[in-house]
Parts: structure tokens; sequence; C-alpha cells
């Protein structure tokens, strides 16, 4: 196993016990259920805004801006198959629920993917997670958003003044600006954007203690969303990444290609319960894929890594 592939294994394994603290809180009863809510929206409001912003907190390059607009092109790309292919599977093969259909197509990009490259990689690279991170709010914003809710209209101006799109824009104005925080406001920013990791898995373990009954009759249900978010999708994106030789384009394009398939192959998003939970729409089915996907990721990430790195080495 190379270092890349155990240091993402041990940073997984860290927040899914993060998870199981949560879970532990709420059945110990050392917090309310309904803490679950209140932190969702803290984190949608205030904390991922934070981490946003701050990941735009590096100087201005041109290879630097060359290497975000491929990641943002590799993130689009990713979103728009990804919804395809989850219509032809999801709505006419399988006939999945909005739910399930949304958890097939929208990751973990923010709340897992952030705090696992700002660990492995640092604090340069985390800058390209903005890109998988963006593309995924404005999708499921709109998109996601309207499926899970079954919307036939997308709110487009309300779902492109959500405040995590507004903190894209801002931390992109502020690096094309050449403009960096000063010493205390800075850090400031940064402790509340280091939040993220923690406590998106606090509020998926509060969230997962509250279902009030397992249906096991959706378990196979949650297997094949599982398989699709893990597997199945993100071999999809590996060979089409490949195919159109992103990762020979630029210098990094190795690495940022790399950043942009974790994203595609992350687990199933935990906006997708905060979503179900705001909108009251089968929140407890939502919560319990995103603690399995959550669980298997410890095996398929790191194998990712090693598949990518395999087959990159071979083309």
């Amino acid at each position: 196993m190379s270092e890349m592939n155990l240091l993402f294994l041990q940073q997984i394994a860290k927040m899914f016990l993060m998870l199981l603290l949560g879970f532990t809180a709420v059945k110990v009863k050392l917090m309310p259920a309904s803490a679950g809510k209140g932190l969702s929206q803290v984190i949608v409001g205030v904390i991922r805004p934070c981490a946003i912003i701050y990941a735009f907190q590096v100087d201005f390059t041109r290879e630097r801006l060359l290497g975000l607009l491929l990641a943002i092109f590799g993130a689009a790309l990713s979103h728009v198959v990804l919804i395809f292919i989850t219509w032809l599977l999801g709505d006419k093969a399988l006939h999945m629920s909005p739910v399930e259909r949304a958890s097939m197509i929208y990751s973990n990009s923010g709340n897992l993917l952030m705090p696992l490259i700002a660990f492995t990689m640092g604090q340069e690279w985390l800058f390209y997670t903005c890109a998988y991170m963006g593309a995924l709010q404005v999708f499921v914003w709109t998109h996601g958003k309207s499926l899970i809710c079954e919307e036939p209209q997308i709110d487009w101006k309300k779902a492109l003044g959500n405040i995590n799109i507004i903190a894209m824009a801002v931390g992109f104005l502020l690096f094309c600006a050449r403009i960096r925080f000063p010493g205390v406001l800075g850090q400031a920013v940064q402790s509340v954007g280091n939040a993220l990791g923690s406590t998106s898995m606090l509020s998926i373990g509060i969230s997962f203690a509250t279902i009030a009954h397992l249906d096991l009759k959706k378990m196979s249900r949650v297997l094949v969303v599982t398989l699709n978010r893990l597997i199945v999708y993100p071999l999809i994106m590996l060979a089409i990444f490949l195919l159109l030789r992103l990762n020979t384009l630029l210098p990094g394009a190795q690495q940022i290609v790399m950043i942009t398939l974790l994203g595609a192959g992350a687990p199933t998003g935990v906006v997708i319960t905060q979503i179900a939970q705001l909108y009251d729409k089968e929140a407890d089915h939502a919560s319990l894929i995103g603690v399995f996907t959550m669980l298997c990721s410890i095996v398929t990430m790191p194998a990712l890594i090693w598949v990518y790195e395999t087959v990159t080495a071979l083309v």
C-alpha cells in the first residue's frame, strides 16, 4: 500500500469515528436528537462557506488558474455524465426513489474530500477541490434539490443565491485580485473552516441515531446505490478522463485529475441528508445511505487511488 493510500485510509477511519461519536452522543442522551438539524444549518450557512473561501487564499499564478479551469471542466463533466447515467439506470431501469438517485449522483466532495486532501496532500492541492465542490454546489442546489423535493421547476435565483455559491464567487474574486486575509482574520476563517470535517461527521452520526427503525427491505437498494456511487461511477469517469487525456494537459494535471476522480468516487454527500432533513424527504433513508457508503469508502477510496496510479503508469 502506498503512503497516499495509507494516509487516506487513516483519515477516512478517523472521520468515521467522529460519525460514531455523534451517534453515541444521541443514544446516551448527551445531546438531543433535534441537534442534527440545527448543526446542518450551521454547516451549510457558516462552516462550509469559511472552508471554501479559505481554500482560495493562495498566491495567484497562471498555472494555478489553468489548473483550476481543468478541475472545473472535469467536475462539471462528471456531474453531467452521472446525472445522465442515473437517469438511465435509476429512473428508467431500476426505478430508484428521488433520494436514492440523488445519493448516486452527489458525493461528499466538500465535507469529506476537502479535509482528506488538506491532510494528505496539503493546502496547495486543497485549492483544486473547490472546483468539484463548486460544481457540486451548483448542481445539487438546482438539479439535486429539484430532484429530492420533486419540484418540476428549478428556482435558479434561489439556487445561485445559495451561501456556498456566493462563498465560491467571493473566494475566486479574492484569488484573482490577489487579496489575502490579514493575520487574525485569516486565522479565524481558517479555524472555522477546519471544523468542516468533524462537524459534518457528527451531523451524519446524529442523523443516523434518530432513525426510528431500520428497514432491512431497503438494504438491497442501499447496496445498489453504494455499488454505483463508489465503484461503477468513478470507474466510468476514470475511463472518460483517460480517454480525453486530461491528466497530461498541464503540469500537475495528474494530481488535479486524481482529486476530481476522488470527488466522483467519494461516499454520498452529507448535503443529501441535510436537504432531506430540511425539507422532510426520506431523511432516515438518506442517512442510512450516507453512513453505509462512508463505511465502504474506507476500502474503495484507497483502492481507487491504487487503480488510478496503476493505470496512468501504464498508459
